[in-house]
């Protein structure tokens, strides 16, 4: 294993040192093999290193590899009609960035634009990024307190309202705010999705008090919920979305859709990025989209995931399984970092979540039914054993 790496030691990381991968699977500098369950967090959405996505990025790089968006490129043109054409009803137009974190500041910054409103409603459990503006509209405390100096937040314009109550939002949403933003199914919060009566409401609600409705699919859209976003699985539009992870199956990008009344707050100078919206990125996302239409592989999720849901609840010392397509939380009743662990020992790679008793599973969309048994298979002998 390689000596410690000169970062700051803000990562706590697995033991392990990996230097290839393939499909669900990963090989550690030692040569062994793993499934990867987690996905390097959700990005690996159609496998490590896909075939058409790495002879994607090796054609684009040997034409262009950068230039920024004082220019157009016909890769970005390709891409964003590619994204409004496979999301939501009502888009119009996309923003390219570089994260889940700044898609989400501008799909922020445009509503606030929009509207004229200063404030913003968020959920209970949320996670929205790491910059200040999305971290003081985090759902939970800890990550709310790094955004705070002296004690204040320095984005005084957060409300938080709990996750799935509509009449709280409702009194939290007055002239004043902007946007509501929420995960149709929450990543950190472990794979628990809203249902569509709920989501519905807020969409009524935004409508009727002149704000807008933001579905974060950083974690959740790209195919991994069973279709190309959340809000398409549970059949609720929202005014704009964001896209990051598994969009470009790990070279960064983010994407904001909006739909045309918010998109005409988008004048020139508006927003800015100087590497989103690069063809690299671009020509990536472009072929990652492809191979998931081709092969299937919103449907795949889809049944995979029902496997899963189907499957875990049966299996001694689970308490509850939750979420959409494959991403799962798995409840235990025990702490869940030495199942983690141990899960490791026996070749299996696996997420957490906010809450220390629950896993969380973020695999490739092409997850065969074969590995996702495998993964119940060691869960339940890891559970039995008793030894985690």
């Amino acid at each position: 294993m390689l000596s410690a790496p000169p970062e700051m030691p803000v990562y706590t990381r697995m033991p392990l040192t990996l230097v290839a991968g393939r499909g669900a699977h990963v090989i550690d500098d030692a040569g062994r093999d793993y499934l990867d369950l987690y996905g390097g967090h959700a990005v690996a959405s159609t496998g490590h290193c896909h075939p058409r996505v790495t002879a994607a990025i090796a054609a684009q790089a040997g034409r262009l590899i950068f230039y920024s968006n004082a220019v157009d490129l016909p890769v970005r043109r390709e891409l964003c009609a590619r994204l409004l054409a496979l999301g939501p009803a009502g888009m119009t137009a996309v923003f390219l960035c570089n994260s889940g974190a700044e898609a989400n500041e501008n799909a922020l910054t445009l509503a606030r634009l929009a509207t004229g409103r200063p404030n913003v409603v968020a959920v209970s459990e949320g996670f929205h990024g790491r910059t200040m503006l999305t971290l003081s509209l985090a759902g939970f405390p800890k990550f709310r307190a790094l955004a705070a100096a002296g004690g204040a937040p320095l984005y005084a314009g957060a409300r938080l309202a709990p996750f799935g109550d509509l009449d709280a939002a409702a009194a939290l949403l007055d002239e004043t705010c902007a946007a509501i933003i929420i995960e149709p199914v929450q990543g950190l919060g472990g794979g628990r999705p809203a249902t569509t009566e709920y989501l519905a409401g807020l969409r009524a609600l935004c409508d009727r008090r002149g704000a807008k409705l933001i579905f974060d699919e950083v974690q959740c859209g790209a195919g991994r919920c069973g279709a190309f976003t959340a809000g398409q699985r549970l059949g609720v539009a929202p005014h704009l979305t964001t896209l990051a992870k598994g969009l470009a199956a790990g070279v960064p990008i983010g994407a904001v859709l909006a739909d045309a009344a918010t998109t005409a707050a988008a004048k020139p100078g508006a927003l800015g990025s100087t590497f989103g919206g690069g063809p690299l990125a671009c020509a990536a996302a472009v072929a990652n989209l492809e191979a998931m239409q081709e092969e299937d592989m919103f449907a795949n999720a889809a049944r995979v995931g029902a496997h899963w849901l189907a499957r875990l609840p049966a299996i001694p010392g689970v308490r509850l399984v939750q979420g959409l397509g494959l991403l799962v939380g798995v409840r235990l009743d025990r702490p869940a970092a030495p199942v983690r662990a141990a899960l490791l020992a026996r070749g299996i790679i696996v997420g957490d979540s906010a809450a220390p008793d629950m896993l969380r599973l973020l695999p490739p969309l092409n997850l065969t039914i074969e590995d996702a048994d495998r993964f119940v298979e060691a869960l339940a002998a890891v559970l039995q054993e008793g030894t985690a």
